[in-house]
């Protein structure tokens, strides 16, 4: 298995190219949520029982979103991605927010998935974080795969 260096990358997500670094493609922060608490959630024989959310405010004054102690949250990248028949992408969260006791809860990126990237957030910290809109927090890293396996088509595609 060998990681796509920046030129690759920008060939294959063109609409990244000014967020692509020497191993993977840094995603942005497009809006934060919390789950609305619901009596089920999960997967129980294939069928998913999704939680609510609402949207996280947005500090006005300036600019970022303060991410209390001890919170699940999930984060909705800003654009739209493809991956494209071939590649598979694995995420994680930049070294900065780690440091700060921010922790990813992320799955693999299939090849053939179109749409809005929706990953876990937990603040396992004692303290507030702090993260900016439009911010870079993930890292996208991609991979070649052989190409035989089928295209990605569950519930997800090109949801926004």
């Amino acid at each position: 298995m060998m990681i796509l260096g920046k030129e690759k990358l920008i060939s294959l997500f063109p609409n990244f190219s000014e967020d692509v670094q020497q191993n993977g493609i840094d995603l942005r922060v497009g809006k934060i949520r919390k789950i609305v608490p619901l009596e089920d959630t999960g997967c129980v024989n294939d069928t998913k029982m999704l939680p609510h959310y609402e949207e996280v405010d947005v500090d006005v004054t300036d600019g970022f979103y303060r991410l209390k102690p001890k919170t699940y949250y999930n984060v909705v990248v800003d654009r739209d991605i493809e991956i494209p028949n071939g590649y598979t992408q694995l995420y994680y969260i930049r070294s900065t927010f780690t440091r700060c006791g921010l922790q990813l809860l992320s799955s693999v990126g299939d090849n053939g998935f179109k749409g809005r990237l929706m990953m876990g957030l937990y603040n396992v910290s004692e303290n507030d974080i702090l993260v900016g809109s439009n911010e870079r927090i993930i890292q996208a890293v991609t991979f070649e795969n052989d190409g035989t396996a089928s295209l990605y088509d569950g519930i997800y595609q090109e949801q926004v």
